[in-house]
């Protein structure tokens, strides 16, 4: 059996409508017993104030006359049922025409005393018991009818108006939850669509500045971001592809000559043969450097690792590495120790990747200087430099100059350095080359970020 589950809008009216309920009972029984007790204050009122306890308390009054008197119960007072004299043998009398109260033990108590009470004709009372002296005791009481229907009519009132307003906060409770929550709906819409068809270019309703406004925004920054980042990934397909296609076709061609003289029997000439194995060599290697350049551009920059890493350290290592790479060229190095917070792997390598791109343009024999400063790496070459309009493309990945296109090299090394930088927070660029000879790259980066 399918679960069946309550929307949203239903949820939050449903909650509203027990919210409201529980609100209106607590006040209602509030309401109602603080009728109640005034109410019963008010009789205790009426009590003193008709009470002839004060006149039977006068020098030479006798308490007995109260018992001979006539008394007429609606002349004397409206809601009072009577006036009634306990003796101190425990008899009791009254004025005729008043119903008589039942009393027991507890009614001699030596002060005056309020309590609830029935007469002997069923009558429920309130009663007043106030001791005059010589053992009498006066009990004045007084109907409570009116209280109790007057609680009554309350009571009906409170529960009529407590299931108007439960009924009252749930529609309003479900037409205003379904329009607040028409937004959320708009976007549950947008993020299914894009869920189905997988179209991040897909608009995105955003209004109002509220918490859902704020939750639209980041959604469309976040189908943004990643149409982006599907894009970055489709093009670097695409120029990957590009870039191993000339590798691939040239290994394939060669193979296919090797492969062809061995089914012919025809044997290719020693001197030639070495040149086709060399060249496959040759091939291989860029083939495999390339992958593995490509395998670095396409790491989420969240993988860098965090930790300090002393720039110092790093240039000496990279300079290590180049230098075995480039025999005959000098390397002059110029470093000051500083720290930076990073991936230590990925700062050698976009260092030996400017070291590498200074040594491809040098002549043999060159120097390539390394100048190396808290915040920023310079190095410099004594190539023939980069033209201006240039500077900036020179960074984009498989981007080679007209000149640079003979030179081995797949065209990623500098925009690793580039993606480097922006990954620990810093910038790469060119600048005027010192004393006008060569090109000279700079790689900043910030000196000791814990954040990052």
């Amino acid at each position: 059996m399918r679960e069946r589950r309550l929307l949203l809008r239903s949820r939050v009216a449903l909650v509203t409508a027990l919210v409201v309920a529980l609100g209106i009972i607590v006040v209602s029984v509030f309401a109602w017993f603080g009728a109640d007790v005034t109410m019963r204050r008010q009789i205790d009122v009426s009590l003193q104030t008709s009470s002839p306890a004060k006149e039977l308390k006068k020098p030479g009054v006798d308490p007995e006359s109260l018992c001979g008197s006539e008394q007429d119960k609606e002349g004397y007072q409206k809601y009072i049922v009577g006036v009634q004299l306990l003796r101190p043998n425990g008899t009791t009398c009254c004025p005729k025409g008043v119903d008589k109260v039942k009393l027991g033990p507890r009614d001699r108590e030596p002060v005056p005393t309020f309590r609830d009470g029935m007469t002997y004709g069923h009558v429920g009372v309130r009663v007043l018991v106030e001791p005059i002296g010589a053992g009498y005791s006066v009990v004045t009481s007084r109907s409570t009818a009116d209280v109790r229907d007057t609680l009554r009519q309350l009571g009906t009132v409170l529960a009529i108006v407590s299931v108007v307003g439960v009924l009252v906060a749930a529609v309003s409770g479900l037409l205003l939850t379904r329009l607040a929550l028409r937004p959320v709906e708009r976007l549950t819409k947008t993020v299914e669509h894009i869920a189905e068809t997988e179209d991040l270019a897909a608009p995105v309703d955003v209004r109002g500045r509220d918490e859902i406004g704020r939750l639209g925004r980041a959604f469309s920054r976040m189908t943004k971001a990643l149409a982006e980042s599907r894009k970055r990934q489709q093009d670097l397909v695409a120029d990957a592809a590009h870039e191993l296609r000339t590798p691939l076709t040239s290994m394939r061609t060669n193979v296919d000559l090797l492969v062809r003289s061995e089914k012919t029997g025809r044997s290719i000439p020693d001197e030639q043969r070495r040149a086709l194995l060399a060249s496959l060599q040759d091939q291989a290697r860029e083939l495999g450097d390339l992958v593995g350049e490509l395998v670095v551009l396409a790491r989420d920059e969240h993988e860098t690792e965090r930790v300090p890493v002393s720039m110092g350290a790093v240039v000496e290592r990279a300079v290590e590495r180049a230098r075995a790479r480039a025999r005959g060229h000098v390397f002059d190095v110029h470093s000051q120790p500083w720290t930076v917070v990073g991936d230590p792997g990925e700062l050698e390598r976009a260092v030996l990747n400017l070291l590498d791109n200074a040594v491809k343009f040098s002549p043999p024999s060159s120097t390539v200087r390394i100048h190396s400063v808290a915040g920023e790496i310079t190095v410099a070459d004594a190539g023939q430099g980069i033209a201006r309009d240039e500077r900036a493309m020179v960074f984009q990945r498989f981007w080679r100059s007209e000149s640079a296109r003979s030179l081995p090299g797949s065209g990623l090394g500098l925009a690793i350095v580039a993606q480097t930088a922006a990954a620990h927070g810093g910038s790469v660029e060119f600048v005027e080359p010192i004393d006008g000879i060569g090109a000279t790259v700079r790689f900043r980066l910030p000196v000791g970020r814990p954040d990052l």
